[in-house]
């Protein structure tokens, strides 16, 4: 079920319903987890929903007049391995009232990595 959803978004994309101007809670999608999302005033967190448990959390800097944005945050990840690590990105939120949607392009910059025993 969980390879179907995954299939039918795109890869690294989030839906999100705006319930305040700046606070939404929505689905991303993407590697290395698929979970929920939350934003709130610039601030995104976000925890995994699949069988083993991954975190994330950023700050979102806008650019002006524009529906770019860019991020800096985190990630832990735990898998077969488990990681911490940094994730700049750059994004585009569009707002249909009173649903908006944002994609976001973000690279992993493994800090950590161990295997577990």
């Amino acid at each position: 079920m969980k390879k179907i959803i995954a299939a039918l978004l795109l890869v690294s994309s989030t839906w999100s319903v705006t319930t305040l101007a700046e606070t939404g809670i929505g689905l991303s999608v993407g590697d290395p987890f698929w979970g929920l999302d939350v934003k709130h005033n610039g601030f995104r967190f976000n925890v995994s929903l699949d069988d083993q448990f991954g975190v994330g959390a950023n700050k979102t800097f806008p650019v002006q007049n524009t529906p770019l944005y860019l991020f800096v945050g985190g990630q832990y990840v735990d898998r077969d391995k488990h990681y911490i690590a940094v994730t700049p990105g750059i994004g585009a939120e569009f707002r249909v009232k009173p649903l908006g949607f944002y994609v976001d392009l973000t690279p992993l910059f493994i800090w950590m990595n161990s295997t577990l025993s």
